[in-house]
């Protein structure tokens, strides 16, 4: 519908410059915060599981990308590791928590937090809750829009399927049939006195 891309896209770019100017000012790393909100983005626009479910995901993904960064550090084997961790997660609550979720928060994590791993690997303690901050609040703004305006397009959507109905019903009922007032009724005719009768009486 052209209402819902015109919202969307409206209440996205309200919510990137203000995460732009915020992480500006706080010099949090701005792009950073971008990629972050495209993620909840992706995570809001994929119907898998509830929102909640998905979110909680997310979530765990983002605490354990830090942990994934660190086993990717050792090379293949790190990342190997950590997706193996995730997937058991996923497998430990019967896909309640989706997997791809996961992995959408952990890499999430992984491309803002590596560039400054990589070049300071020994602020790892400090620097890495303000990665997690950045990327958790710029997520959730992603993910509350688009979840907002998928939930206002649903109710539409109802609305849209009761008019539907309604107008169904009304084609089905059948118009009332007209009736003559010289019709005569079966009781009037009975009634009425016979011709030839009359004529005898006379």
């Amino acid at each position: 519908m052209p209402w819902k891309q015109l919202l969307f896209g409206l209440l996205l770019a309200v919510l990137a410059l203000g995460v732009w100017l915020l992480t500006s000012v706080l010099e949090l790393g701005p792009t950073n915060a971008l990629v972050a909100v495209v993620g909840g983005v992706i995570l809001g626009l994929t119907r898998d599981r509830s929102p909640l479910a998905r979110y909680g995901a997310f979530l765990i993904g983002l605490v354990l990308g830090l942990f994934v960064l660190v086993f990717g550090m050792a090379g293949w084997i790190g990342w190997l590791v950590g997706i193996i961790i995730l997937t058991v997660i996923s497998a430990l609550t019967k896909g309640r928590l989706p997997l791809w979720a996961m992995i959408l928060g952990g890499g999430t994590l992984a491309a803002i937090y590596t560039p400054a791993l990589m070049a300071n690997p020994w602020f790892l303690l400090t620097e890495y809750p303000t990665a997690f901050f950045v990327a958790l609040a710029a997520s959730s703004g992603g993910f509350l829009v688009t979840i907002l305006v998928e939930l206002l397009e649903d109710k539409e959507e109802k609305r849209e399927e009761v008019r539907a109905e309604n107008r169904a019903e009304n084609d089905a009922t059948p118009p009332p049939v007209p009736v003559s007032a010289t019709a005569v009724t079966p009781a009037a005719a009975g009634n009425a006195p016979d011709a030839g009768s009359t004529g005898a009486q006379q």
